[in-house]
């Protein structure tokens, strides 16, 4: 794999997920570096993508170019300086996927413009957890990057990925609740719970550890990730100088609704082979949140 183009005294940071567990708060955060350079988008899904993944993503892309193209008029002045400039982002984005496989230097030189000579280059992109050690082996000879990967309660996690996930014509509390109550039966009487990939911590950890050193991978929770010792812990892994946060700011808050006792039963159950993992792997690390859980088995 070709990575003589990445700069040298430059590390590679990897933000993996999991999925709503606090990733857009550390994007907003770590922006506030001199020493962090980003892309110009959060979530690059370039990864996902060219390892089979996320073919969604790449449609999505492709069909908003063509929409913004179809909308292009054969006229003079302003009128085309809009859809132009989305059309370029958008092209400059899909250019990512042109190199070929095996080849990531197209994705460099998307994350490589208006680079400043940072010390760190960071991708956060949540999808990145569902990929497999291959993938990850490939992430890893970029910039020798590290991983840092937020764990959050499987329950709270996926309670919260469904309201984010419903939409109601009807914006009042009750229907809201009753559309969250009725995707989450949904995923339980279908079996689908358990084959959730994002939800699969065990295969993410296990996937990552078969291939990248553990003084290269950085493990949080949720839990305690708005808080000042755990933001510093985070700047001395990237090796950047530490931040200030406000610990009451978070981002993206979804809308709320009360989780019903018989669906957090069901997702317990789901979850058991997450709850034993995570306790066996990393014991009193694991929040008393998440140990509270067990009272419900």
């Amino acid at each position: 794999m070709p990575v003589h183009r990445f700069p040298p005294d430059t590390r590679m940071v990897f933000c993996i997920g999991a999925q709503k567990a606090g990733t857009t708060w550390l994007y907003d955060t770590l922006r506030q570096s001199d020493q962090v350079h980003f892309s110009r988008n959060k979530e690059l899904h370039y990864f996902d993508v060219v390892g089979g993944k996320a073919k969604q993503v790449f449609d999505i892309r492709i069909r908003a170019a063509q929409t913004l193209t179809q909308r292009l008029v054969p006229q003079l002045g302003p009128r085309n300086q809009q859809n132009l400039k989305q059309l370029r982002d958008l092209t400059d984005l899909l250019a990512i996927y042109t190199s070929n496989p095996g080849d990531h230097s197209a994705y460099l030189d998307y994350m490589l413009q208006d680079f400043e000579s940072q010390p760190v280059i960071c991708d956060i992109t949540p999808a990145y957890a569902i990929l497999d050690r291959d993938s990850f082996a490939q992430m890893g000879q970029i910039g020798c990057a590290k991983f840092i990967f937020i764990l959050r309660d499987p329950i709270d996690r996926m309670w919260s990925q469904i309201r984010m996930a419903t939409k109601t014509e009807n914006p009042k509390e009750k229907a809201f609740q009753d559309a969250c109550v009725a995707r989450a039966h949904q995923l339980i009487d279908t079996g689908r719970l358990m084959n959730i990939e994002r939800a699969d911590y065990l295969r993410t950890i296990t996937e990552l550890e078969a291939v990248i050193p553990e003084d290269r991978i950085q493990y949080l929770f949720y839990e305690r990730l708005f808080q000042h010792d755990t933001m510093n812990d985070i700047c001395a892994f990237m090796g950047i100088s530490r931040l200030q946060i406000d610990p009451a700011k978070h981002s993206n808050i979804g809308t709320p609704a009360p989780l019903p006792d018989d669906i957090r039963l069901a997702f317990r159950s789901a979850f058991a082979p997450q709850y034993d993992f995570v306790q066996d792997r990393f014991g009193g690390m694991v929040p008393d949140q998440w140990n509270t859980r067990k009272d419900i088995a």
